[in-house]
């Protein structure tokens, strides 16, 4: 007789509210509202205790937690960026732990992943062993696919499903020292990235700089984990740190414009939060982005100011709407996890 499904997510949990950890903490708190136990294993280096994730305290302890769960009844989701080897290794020893288990599914998140996949071969030794002890693996976008397809995963394995989910109509708020600060700046421009090369803020200040010279009270708010945020950043660029996933909605919402300015990307959720919200949306056309989302050419910093001058002169900003794929995504994972053999409880 089928066990009723209860679901492990292994992978980083916030802080910081990055795309994944915060797909993650979407992802537990929709299944619990559907009334499936859902627990969170948190991967992130050093995490604290807390009652929302069981953390770990090294590679015996993660593969012992992994063991139990499964031996339990509980099936594994893993989440992974999979653009080092340290994610697939962590991919191995999950998907390894759920043979003896309902099984083990995997979701890679990271627009970088497709070039460590090409270019290192050790790397591609240990997903390719991984990707063995799973039998549904979601690729976020097509060129991760393909990048898979190239370790002679079968494609009927991998499905794309962008890791967008929609977040409750009530879960926006304000951080307190934003309004402040808005009501000095108009427009206002938003971000949501980490202070590396693949994720473009010197391109986006650049433009900013450029945009300042015809709309002098133009700012732009970065959210984002401070660690490596640059030193003397002017006023109008204002970068608010890590902020909750309800305050990171927030500011999209009371922004004029959505700007994604990477040089690499998986699917971007806060491009699909963005769209969903009503913001305009300009990103680079690293990837396919969703209906709604205007493009520049990648590291462009002229086109990018072009693209947000198209926008800021059209005076209506677009209706609100559901990003595509998005609404059904929580209903296909169920599918999946309802393929590995057990029984999805009805919602109370």
């Amino acid at each position: 007789m089928a066990g009723i499904l209860k679901v492990l997510l292994v992978g980083p949990f916030p802080p910081p509210h990055g795309g994944v950890s915060v797909h993650v903490l979407t992802l537990q708190g929709l299944l619990q509202k559907s009334g499936i136990p859902c627990r969170v294993l948190n991967i992130s280096p050093g995490a604290p205790k807390s009652d929302r994730y069981d953390s770990i305290r090294g590679p015996s302890h993660f593969t012992l937690l992994l063991a139990r769960y499964s031996l339990g009844g509980w099936s594994l989701h893993v989440h992974i960026n999979g653009h080092n080897l340290k994610s697939w290794l962590v991919a191995f020893a999950a998907g390894l732990a759920g043979v003896t288990g309902p099984g083990a599914m995997l979701t890679i998140h990271s627009g970088m992943s497709p070039a460590y996949l090409t270019n290192r071969r050790f790397g591609r030794l240990v997903a390719w062993a991984a990707s063995k002890f799973y039998r549904h693996i979601i690729a976020v976008n097509r060129e991760i696919k393909d990048a898979l397809c190239s370790l002679s995963v079968p494609e009927a394995r991998i499905e794309i499903l962008p890791a967008f989910l929609p977040a409750p109509a009530a879960a926006l708020e304000l951080p307190g020292d934003f309004e402040p600060w808005s009501r000095a700046h108009h427009p206002i421009i938003s971000t949501a990235l980490f202070y590396r090369p693949e994720y473009g803020f010197e391109l986006l200040a650049q433009a900013i700089s450029v945009l300042r010279m015809k709309h002098p009270r133009l700012g732009c708010v970065v959210m984002g984990d401070t660690e490596s945020r640059p030193q003397g950043l002017p006023e109008h660029v204002f970068a608010i740190g890590d902020v909750t996933h309800e305050g990171c909605l927030g500011v999209i919402a009371q922004s004029d414009i959505f700007v994604r300015p990477t040089f690499s990307d998986g699917d971007a959720i806060s491009v699909r939060e963005a769209i969903s919200l009503g913001t305009p949306v300009v990103a680079s056309d690293v990837v396919r982005r969703p209906a709604g989302a205007l493009c520049f050419k990648t590291g462009d910093a002229r086109d990018l100011v072009s693209k947000i001058e198209s926008v800021l002169s059209v005076a209506s900003r677009p209706p609100a709407h559901s990003s595509e794929s998005g609404p059904n995504g929580i209903h296909r994972l169920l599918e999946l996890y309802g393929a590995q053999g057990v029984k999805i409880p009805e919602a109370g």
